[in-house]
């Protein structure tokens, strides 16, 4: 039943010179998209796509636009969007590939009709229902406001405070100077009404409980203004992104109602007592911060999406492509060639390990917000909030940084082309690089991870159990076993082999426990201070820790999933040896702390049998490349690049796109200037 709906679900492609390396393929690629992406995920971008391709006004602009018209555009695409039912609560996690077509309408849409309604259901109670309707209804516009001019990944350190008035029964939001103003709000620059504003919230005892979501008007509903006691403003053009209205908020003790303060887990009563759900603080952070990681894991999936964009392009590119070749009347494809290959082949892995990682745990994520709302034990739910705030912190950094690279790559890899803007590759770039930074710098962000995992650590050496709800390190509890294994391969298949490579970073993943609690404890040894510790402990220990662990989580999540019974075996085949592709250059890149930890002896080999391997296949997944492509390919009018054309008429499109632009062709208005000094 399912092959028969493949051709309503997925189109043909045009027909082309690609030919040439898809009938090469040992796989159907139809096929293989409905069991990555599901019937009702294909449904999904089927639905968004078809709507863009035939609404005028997501008609592709070619001139640059002025910042006040990319934000007038970026509104109205996202109302046309809203009014047909296309947004983050509807789409869910798929509304992310709009992120191939214009970043700046699903930046500024996650945030005003996702994130914000999303939290104030979550943190929220019954009293903000209504409020919560006024965001769905297009009421209220909503933005959130975590970051603070002098403050960022550092969320305890915010300095706008909230301080209950007994008398008013109100919260006074002040923020002390510029330093603590909230900024990079997307949509609060130009559009906001209102703002879920962190702030330290202070009771009339003058006790400071720490930071608290609170719902806040910004402007006048009927005149756009700023109310009285609020100072917004826009921080101006950016690198990219400029769709989005990043703007700032000052607070000159700004009053509003009691019930604004989202009281899920804390509320204050009018008296101005503080009570909470949880009895120890740490647990509520524990279980804000796990409802929060959503941003962090839906950025893995934002990364999967300009990683799957900039591979396909680079990809169709290469295989079109021709240089030099065995003799001066033959020319190759430059995908032809090893190095070419191994450019871009593992990048290739890279994207169906990313895409496979983000699509589990964004489900994930949403089944513990469900759980949040649903009032389910606090206890349990502090400890998967803490293990989701860890694996996050890991594995957005790490997805942000394999995109990063591979965009970066798969420009070089198309030459002078690449460089023109109408490849849409240095677009890519500039719109993926706030991935890095927002939801947490990812260099700060990363500690995050290895703080948890040291005191995971800590707990076995003290004989306690391992807190992992999710199974993310289960495995420590062997870890005594684990680090007296040797690599003993013998082969390059049985060394690239998937249970040897997850094998592996098991084993650099309590080595790197175990040589940073030692750091650790050699700093506390010389007496410094808990903060020099940490700060003493970072490069080349902490760090690299949480990065394993990160690449450790990736794998593992792309041998569970191709483990599934969905998959026909020529699919398993081909994703077997992308996974085996991905781990290898992994470890390969590992090799130094494989050889100092003492797993791998120097008369192993293990360098060459890694190295050979990676070769090896890259040179069996030439037969593929192209499909695997395809798997991941939006539309050709998505896509919108004369290099990953779908027919794989490179010249033609670049021709068009060229020729398009009348200005190319005509004499500058400025041409007398350049003749000046003959006339």
């Amino acid at each position: 039943m399912r092959l028969s709906k493949l051709k309503d679900l997925i189109s043909d492609l045009p027909k082309g010179p690609l030919d040439k390396y898809r009938i090469r393929a040992r796989f159907d690629w139809k096929l293989l998209k409905l069991n990555l992406e599901g019937e009702e995920g294909i449904r999904q971008q089927n639905k968004i796509w078809s709507f863009i391709k035939d609404n005028s006004l997501f008609k592709a602009n070619y001139n640059s636009l002025t910042l006040d018209e990319s934000r007038r555009i970026c509104t109205a695409r996202i109302r046309a969007l809203l009014d047909n039912e296309i947004n983050p609560i509807t789409c869910g996690s798929w509304f992310n590939i709009l992120f191939q077509y214009d970043a700046s309408i699903p930046v500024k849409m996650s945030v005003m009709h996702g994130m914000v309604p999303n939290t104030v259901f979550t943190l929220g109670t019954e009293r903000h229902m209504d409020i919560l309707h006024k965001f769905s209804n297009l009421e209220y516009f909503g933005v959130f406001a975590l970051t603070e001019i002098s403050h960022g990944t550092n969320a305890k350190g915010m300095r706008t405070t909230a301080t209950y008035d007994v008398n008013k029964k109100t919260f006074c939001l002040h923020s002390p100077d510029f330093e603590a103003a909230k900024c990079w709000v997307g949509g609060l620059g130009k559009t906001a009404t209102h703002a879920i504003i962190f702030a330290q919230l202070i009771t009339p005892d003058k006790v400071n409980h720490g930071l608290h979501s609170f719902i806040v008007p910004i402007r006048d509903l009927d005149t756009h203004l700023p109310l009285p006691g609020v100072t917004v403003g826009d921080l101006g053009e950016k690198i990219a992104l400029n769709g989005v209205d990043n703007g700032f908020v000052i607070f000159n003790n700004y009053h509003i109602p009691r019930t604004y303060l989202l009281n899920r887990t804390a509320d204050v009563t009018e008296d101005g007592q503080y009570v909470s759900s949880f009895k120890d603080k740490n647990k509520r952070f524990g279980a804000s911060f796990g409802a929060l990681s959503i941003g962090r894991f839906n950025i893995t999936w934002i990364c999967s999406s300009f990683l799957n964009l900039a591979v396909v392009i680079a990809l169709r590119y290469c295989a079109i492509r021709k240089q030099f070749g065995p003799s001066e009347n033959e020319e190759w494809p430059v995908i032809e060639y090893q190095a070419q290959q191994a450019r871009l082949f593992p990048h290739l892995a890279s994207a169906y390990a990313v895409k496979m990682f983000s699509q589990k745990y964004c489900e994930i994520i949403n089944n513990f917000q469900i759980k949040l709302v649903s009032g389910e034990d606090r206890d349990k739910l502090h400890l998967e909030g803490i293990e989701l705030h860890a694996l996050s912190s890991a594995t957005k950094p790490l997805c942000s940084w394999i995109a990063r690279d591979a965009i970066q790559d798969c420009r070089e890899s198309c030459g002078g082309h690449g460089y023109l803007k109408m490849s849409r590759l240095g677009d890519i770039r500039a719109n993926h690089d706030a991935n890095c930074t927002y939801e947490g710098e990812n260099n700060v962000l990363i500690q995050q991870s290895s703080n948890w995992l040291l005191s995971q650590w800590s707990c076995l050496l003290n004989g306690k159990a391992i807190s992992s709800p999710f199974g993310t390190i289960d495995f420590l509890a062997d870890s005594e076993h684990i680090l007296k294994q040797k690599f003993n391969c013998t082969t390059i298949e049985e060394t690239i082999s998937l249970e040897n490579l997850l094998f592996s970073l098991k084993w650099l993943l309590c080595y790197y426990l175990k040589k940073t609690n030692k750091r650790v404890q050699d700093l506390k040894e010389d007496g410094c201070t808990d903060f020099m510790v940490r700060n003493d402990s970072q490069l080349f220990f902490a760090r690299t820790l949480s990065l394993i662990y990160g690449e450790y989580i990736l794998l593992k999540t792309f041998i569970d999933c191709i483990k599934e019974p969905i998959w026909k075996t020529e699919e398993y085949e081909v994703l077997r040896k992308l996974c085996s592709l991905f781990g290898s250059t992994i470890l390969e890149k590992r090799l130094v702390d494989l050889y100092a930890g003492g797993y791998a002896s120097v008369d192993s080999n293990i360098d060459d049998k890694l190295r050979q391997g990676i070769i090896m296949l890259c040179k069996d997944l030439l037969e593929d490349a192209v499909a695997l492509a395809d798997v991941l390919a939006p539309p050709d009018y998505i896509v919108n690049s004369p290099l990953g054309m779908a027919d794989g008429n490179v010249y033609k499109h670049i021709q068009e796109k060229i020729f398009q632009n009348k200005e190319n062709l005509e004499r500058p208005t400025w041409w007398r200037e350049i003749l000046s000094s003959k006339l």
